[in-house]
């Protein structure tokens, strides 16, 4: 039994690993005052009804027995504070002493106090000392005889970040409680009842929100270069700024679905569905890319035959409507049976990927039709216009 244990369950969530989902860094020197301005933090975090339990980092650590020596007496009776020191080391901790072979493992032997004297502190106290300097070899000199033993909390680790002294004080919250709605409450708590801080000493946020922010800033770092990248390389397959503009607008118009998608099955937005609404971008604008492919191929089409675009259309809805289908029933088993996990980060896909049909369908070739229809030449329009008339 460990009847001053700490036990905390939490639920699985849908961003980067953190220690506690809200977090309050408090920066400064001296420990004493970081632990002060810690408990005043937690005090205002108990006030929040979703806050279940508070702690920071520099609270007491576990309990230790101190043996205070006076060197005086120590020096007086013939000993000094090394001997005693390695004494009580080598009682507690042990020496070794040989070892024994048991099968192909050698097992060390190590000899220190029995475990019954081990836990009785006050055997300590009249614990002797040898003694070089007593008239009686059999006799010591007693531990109470040179100092008392005092049972203290040791000093719990030092946290730095930045090269300053930091104490953490974490909040943990209920479940299917939001961290940004818990760290609103207390941010407002702190303003309601703000928190003298002497010179030198500042707050940040840690947590969910700073590791949330980092993930997407290092997502971000990198998205000008694929951007450029993409741009580049539909203006060099399409050769149309046109045609290229037609497909960066379907892109907008798939996140914005694949975020649609979350909101209908309401799944939380973190870094899981964040991945997945890039994926379905990617996997959206396929189907742009193959029907404007198809329609740049084909002249009448290029001079805004409608007709002309519905059969290339339909033609090329085999295609899209075979992957659209495999996407969705590919990722179906995550999304019935991911758990906590996958779901957000399988609907962003299947779900952009399938409510961008609608995009494909119907977005797409009208604004095909409405640009190329407008830019097209008055005598081919003319011309075809003669050819339907001769036809009937």
């Amino acid at each position: 039994m460990v009847p001053d244990a700490q036990v905390i369950v939490r639920g699985l969530v849908q961003g980067p690993p953190v220690n506690a989902p809200v977090e309050i860094k408090v920066f400064g020197q001296d420990l004493e005052q970081l632990a002060l301005i810690g408990d005043q933090i937690r005090e205002r975090m108990a006030r929040v009804s979703d806050i279940t339990h508070t702690r920071h980092t520099l609270a007491n650590g576990a309990p230790k027995l101190m043996f205070q020596a006076d060197e005086n007496k120590a020096q007086l009776l013939g000993f000094r504070l090394t001997q005693i020191a390695d004494y009580l080391a080598n009682g507690l901790v042990g020496i070794p002493s040989g070892s024994v072979i048991e099968q192909t493992e050698e097992i060390p032997i190590w000899i220190r106090f029995e475990d019954e004297f081990r836990k009785d502190i006050q055997r300590f106290r009249h614990l002797n000392l040898p003694s070089n300097t007593s008239s009686n070899s059999d006799m010591g000199v007693p531990l109470s005889a040179i100092g008392e033993f005092e049972l203290t909390s040791s000093q719990s680790v030092i946290a730095r970040e930045n090269g300053e002294r930091v104490n953490l004080v974490q909040g943990f919250i209920k479940h299917q409680v939001l961290p940004e709605e818990v760290l609103k409450k207390v941010q407002q708590q702190l303003t309601d009842d703000p928190i003298r801080l002497p010179p030198g000493y500042h707050l940040s946020i840690g947590g969910d929100a700073d590791a949330r922010s980092e993930t997407i800033a290092n997502l971000v770092s990198s998205v000008g270069l694929i951007i450029t990248l993409s741009i580049a390389t539909i203006i060099v397959t399409f050769r149309s700024y046109r045609l290229s503009l037609i497909t960066f607008i379907v892109c907008g118009l798939a996140a914005g679905l694949s975020l649609l998608s979350l909101a209908i099955m309401r799944y939380p937005f973190g870094i899981q569905a964040l991945i997945g609404v890039i994926g379905s971008i990617g996997v959206s604008i396929n189907a742009a890319i193959i029907i404007l492919s198809a329609l740049k191929e084909d002249s009448l089409a290029m001079q805004g035959d409608r007709d002309r675009v519905a059969a290339i259309l339909f033609r090329s809805s085999r295609h899209i409507v075979s992957t659209t289908i495999t996407t969705f029933f590919g990722f179906l088993p995550l999304i019935l049976e991911g758990g906590g996990f996958w779901p957000p980060f399988a609907m962003a896909i299947a779900g952009g990927v399938l409510l961008s049909t609608i995009i494909s369908f119907y977005f797409t070739p009208s604004l095909f039709l409405l640009w190329f229809s407008r830019t097209q030449p008055k005598r081919f329009r003319s011309l075809r216009r003669e050819q339907k008339l001769s036809v009937s």
